[in-house]
Parts: C-alpha cells; structure tokens; sequence
C-alpha cells in the first residue's frame, strides 16, 4: 500500500483529508517532523488559513521538502498550492518559490469563492481527467497563469482566469487549488489518480 504522507503544519482539516484516503483505499499518516519524511511514498500539502502562518509553520519542513522534491510526488491543496510559489498578497512572508507566480486577491464577482465551479482542462495532466466540476473556497488565487507556469486547468472565475491545477510532472509536483476532499466523486478521482502517479 502506498504510504501517503500528510504534513502537519497546523493549516487544514486534517480528518476530511484522512477520510477521503480512506475511502480510495489508502491509510495516510500525519507527518509532524521532517525526519519522518524517509517512510513516505508520497506527501500532501493540506492548507486552509492565512498564507504567513502557513509559511511560519512549513519552516522546517522547507529544506527536506526540496531534497525528497522530484522523486517524491507532492500534492499541495488549496493554500498548500499557493506557498509553492514566491509570495501572496495575503502576507508579507516568501512562498517556497518552487515557481515563479504570484499568489493575489481574488476580484469578483464574490470573494471568497466558495462552492462548486468547473475546472477546464487546457493540457493533459495524470492527476484530472478532463473537464470537471469541483468544491471551492478561497479569497486569493493564482490568476490569469502565464505560459512559464506548468498549470494544465483553469476555472474562469469574475474577468480572469484562475489557476486551478498545476502539473509539473518532470518534477513530480502537482497542486490544486479546489478542495478534492470536499469534490465528491471527482475529487476521489484527482486523489485516486495522484496514488497512481506514486505507484509509477
């Protein structure tokens, strides 16, 4: 069984995660230390909270994170997407700059964005199928993607353009920034796919 790794940095609902494991059949383990990375097949980056805390807390985990990087495959969810790039309008603290994007503040026509939206595919990604519809709530985003970022979905969200799935493959690092845990069959579709991508 493919051992997925949860890191605990204190920004997220770790039993929604745990549960959706555990309904594809897989028994996830909450990461608290950096040591415990060595028994991981692969690791989720949870988030809901403010993009500072966040990086205050994922201090530690920064360096390990970057040697398991590329052989490991990592998930960020939600603001666990963001701090995979330099920044966010929401704080003052660096994201772990794995891209080069900017995490701003959503404009409209609501903020935050909460509920169901449909993700559109623009290239092929291991981790979706496809076009789909999945569960949103966030205020900041990365929006309007340039072609330097390896995003494969986007949701139209006001006048622009968010995005809702990266997928670095060659670096086995993929984010969403939709909630899969709280998506329904297809969010089980994204986390079921992400264990095949490990099991590769």
């Amino acid at each position: 069984m493919v051992k997925v790794g949860i890191i605990n940095y204190g920004v997220g609902n770790l039993g929604s995660l745990i549960n959706a494991f555990r309904k594809i059949g897989s028994e996830p383990v909450i990461i608290n230390e950096p040591g415990e990375f060595a028994s991981i097949d692969a690791i989720i980056l949870p988030g809901v909270g403010s993009f500072d805390a966040a990086m205050s807390r994922l201090d530690k985990f920064k360096d390990a994170l970057s040697k398991v990087r590329g052989s490991v495959p990592i998930l960020g969810i939600c603001l666990g997407l963001q701090v995979m790039f330099r920044g966010s309008d929401e704080g003052s603290l660096s994201g772990l700059s794995w891209y080069p994007g900017w995490v701003s503040r959503l404009k409209g026509p609501r903020v935050p964005h909460i509920g169901w939206d449909l993700v559109k595919s623009v290239r092929p990604c291991e981790i979706i199928s496809g076009d789909g519809y999945f569960y949103f709530m966030h205020s900041y985003a990365v929006v309007n993607p340039g072609n330097d970022l390896p995003y494969s979905g986007i949701t139209h969200y006001g006048n622009d353009d968010i995005l809702s799935v990266l997928c670095d493959e060659r670096a086995m690092t993929f984010g969403v920034q939709f909630h899969p845990e709280k998506s329904s069959r297809n969010g089980l579709s994204v986390l079921r796919r992400f264990i095949e991508v490990t099991r590769k």
